[in-house]
């Protein structure tokens, strides 16, 4: 059920993630016995295993630490050759570095002996093995480990860390998932350090002065003698784990890696979710990447099994660890079409659930997409272009006419080739095959190559017959059955404006109008690079044909990232990532057709680069009064310090744009200020509480790219989110 994975490195300094959860929010029902046995089979490995030392709720000042050294197995720890370690601790502190336990030598000369795991307040979790510099030295690290607060408190963690002599390996565990592995040829551990002389809580002894103060409870140390096993420490360390996992490393989608979080409540009560997939590490296209799909029938507390409603199968999908080191987390897969950035929506009216993404062509990313729409216009009607596979002049002399049918543009007459309604390549009526592509990492190196897999050939593949044009395009499938069963595939961007390099989806949801004179209209957010940065796509008939408006004059080029909110009288305002250190609004009073300019929303200071929020209705008054509620970073240095505020709308006397005017008056921390906080996504669970699905880390640092198990699920009541006034 649990499998380990390993990272071999050449070196001795290493900070690379290996990330293995321990579902236990997708329990199955044939599971449950293997579940329960490795749960009381943990009792007896413990005792095997030589419990050396356990305290408990030991209180520590920051700069004081608890001596440990004398305690009757303090001179075994200060020799131990292998062994594991838990923590279960709750910090106080803002100090930088923080030492849980050290075990070293405190005499004056040493101060670089010693070993101690440790904890940072940006949720760093880390290790340090040294004897002076010169004669060893082994750090490894898992940065967005662990969190600082939850629900208004300081929050709990449970940490694990083993050394096993045996396979030369060291691993780091926290809140339920094995975070990083590091193995190394010539192994050490504490009885290798020179001189130990002191085992110490809540900082390290260095010549005689603490330091890395930790501040805070430890609330259980415990010292063993022997390696536990992973399935006991994934158990045991996810005791104090805070929110879950609706897709995970090693689900049904067969990726490692999920970023985008797409969350929504449907009329029925039901909950759905979806995420990209991401093969190839935590990159954007260009990449592997396909659109990941759950739902919840019971509001939200359990998820069914992963499925993947929008998928390209030219490159395998496989579990895959994708190197972190400083060249390695900078491979990119090459060559695959890819789907990115999920959008969902349901039509209250019909009941028929939408999903959207953008979908790149072969080797086709936003940095690196054609200035173009991907369509040609013939006697008034706008068609999908091609180009031969074998065309030297690289023209597209091509088209998809009606039923599919792929026209000849130069005698404008029928070819023996079409398409079906995923877009894959027919002759005389006969699917085309192509060859699947698979990837490995070897000696450093991306390895891309042809297997003999056969997949149907789609106008999306590099080795297709014909291709579409190399620009981004607008994907969008639907269900009737709440994602039980899709439609086929649909290319809805024959809008795109000639000018723009991209124009793609703000991810999250949609929005259908429920007031007023545009009652029933599905409105989408977009973003472009043209002359408009931010727009919309909208449907006056349930999502039969789809409508776009610029929604502004930027040309800056900025991901102007956009969610949507309806006022009390239907009129619309969308919040938006800018390129100037905020976050904008924007008003509509004829249905999204045109739009106010914008205006700075006063309490969210960003970086230059911006970040997607969300931003939702609430169904009830707050406060008497009609609420909104905004998940985004507050951090002018990285994507962190998530915070939740509910604006209550108020009537300001005036008409138009200016009728409605929002009052931030409840402000939530999600975590610390220097915890990782990046794309989110709220919903309105049945329940009235909300639910939150959010990247727990910083998405925009190359320090954390390719981390496993970031995309959390926490709910809230409205209790805990009104503690605090802004």
């Amino acid at each position: 059920m649990c499998k380990k994975f390993n990272i071999k490195v050449p070196v001795l300094l290493l900070s690379s993630v290996v990330a293995l959860s321990f579902p236990t929010t997708h329990i199955l029902a044939n599971e449950s016995n293997e579940f329960t046995n490795t749960i009381e089979n943990i009792a007896t490995d413990r005792q095997n295993s030589s419990l050396l030392l356990q305290k408990t709720n030991i209180d520590i000042t920051a700069g004081k630490g608890f001596d440990l050294s004398s305690e009757s197995s303090a001179k075994t720890i200060e020799k131990m050759d292998e062994g594991t370690i838990i923590i279960t601790y709750q910090s106080t502190s803002s100090n930088n570095i923080q030492s849980l336990i050290s075990i070293g030598n405190n005499t004056r000369g040493n101060r670089d002996r010693h070993f101690h795991l440790y904890i940072t307040n940006s949720g760093l979790l880390g290790m340090e093995l040294r004897n002076t510099d010169r004669e060893f030295k082994y750090t490894f690290s898992s940065p967005a480990a662990v969190r600082t607060l939850y629900k208004n408190n300081f929050a709990t963690n449970t940490i694990a860390f083993v050394a096993d002599k045996e396979h030369k390996q060291y691993k780091l565990f926290a809140n339920g998932t094995l975070l990083t592995t590091l193995d190394v040829q010539d192994y050490k551990f504490i009885k290798d350090i020179t001189g130990t002389n002191n085992v110490l809580l809540g900082g390290t002894n260095r010549e005689g002065s603490i330091a890395y103060p930790f501040g805070g409870t430890i609330k259980s140390v415990q010292v063993y003698q022997k390696v536990l096993s992973d399935e006991d420490l994934l158990t045991t360390t996810a005791a104090n784990a805070q929110g879950s996992h609706i897709f995970y490393a090693g689900d049904n989608s067969k990726a490692n890696y999920f970023r985008i979080p797409s969350l929504l409540t449907l009329s029925s009560g039901h909950v759905v979710s979806a995420a990209d997939a991401r093969y190839g590490g935590t990159h954007d296209s260009k990449s592997n990447i396909n659109i990941a799909f759950s739902k919840s029938v019971d509001g939200g507390h359990t998820w069914s099994n992963a499925t993947l409603p929008l998928k390209f199968d030219d490159y395998v999908s496989k579990n895959i660890d994708w190197p972190r080191d400083s060249h390695g987390k900078e491979l990119r897969i090459q060559g695959s079409a890819s789907y990115i950035d999920p959008v969902l929506l349901e039509d209250k009216e019909t009941k028929r659930l939408f999903i959207f993404a953008d979908a790149m062509p072969a080797g086709i990313g936003g940095g690196n997409a054609l200035y173009g729409s991907g369509y040609k216009e013939i006697a008034g009607q706008k068609y999908m272009k091609l180009r031969s596979k074998d065309d030297p002049n690289n023209t597209y002399n091509y088209t998809i006419r009606e039923n599919g049918v792929i026209f000849d543009d130069r005698t404008n007459t029928r070819t023996e080739y079409s398409i079906d309604g995923e877009y894959n390549l027919l002759k005389n009526g006969q699917p085309l095959t192509c060859q699947q592509y698979d990837y490995t990492i070897e000696s450093g190196k991306l390895l891309e190559s042809k297997t003999q897999t056969m997949v149907n050939m789609n106008v999306f593949y590099k080795d297709a017959l014909f291709k579409v044009f190399p620009t981004n395009y607008l994907a969008m499938r639907y269900s009737d059955d709440e994602g039980e069963n899709w439609s086929d595939l649909h290319i809805i961007s024959n809008f795109k404006p000639e000018n723009s390099k991209f124009l793609v989806l703000g991810p999250g949801v949609g929005k259908q109008i429920t007031k007023g004179a545009h009652k029933g209209r599905l409105i989408v957010p977009l973003y472009s690079k043209a002359d408009s940065e931010l727009g919309f796509m909208y449907s006056d008939n349930h999502g039969d044909e789809w409508h776009y408006v610029p929604a502004d004059h930027n040309k800056g080029g900025a991901t102007a990232e956009a969610q949507i909110v309806e006022m009390p009288d239907g009129s619309l305002k969308t919040f938006l990532r800018t390129g100037s250190r905020h976050v904008a609004e924007v008003t509509s009073v004829d249905g999204g057709a045109t739009w106010s300019e914008r205006r700075t929303v006063p309490m969210i200071h960003t970086t230059g680069y911006g970040t997607q929020l969300s931003v939702i209705n609430y169904s009830k008054p707050i406060d008497g009064k009609p609420a909104i509620i905004l998940s985004s970073p507050n951090s002018t240095n990285g994507r962190k310090n998530g915070h939740i505020w509910i604006g209550l709308i108020e009537e300001t006397g005036k008409e138009g744009i200016d009728k409605y005017t929002i009052n931030w008056k409840y402000d939530y921390a999600v975590d610390g200020s220097n915890i990782g906080y990046s794309y989110s996504c709220l919903t309105e669970l049945p329940s009235g509480d909300i639910g939150l699905l959010y990247e727990k880390y910083d998405s925009w640092s190359r320090n954390e790219l390719h981390l496993k198990n970031i995309l959390k699920y926490e709910t809230y009541t409205i209790s805990d989110l009104t503690q605090h006034t802004h």
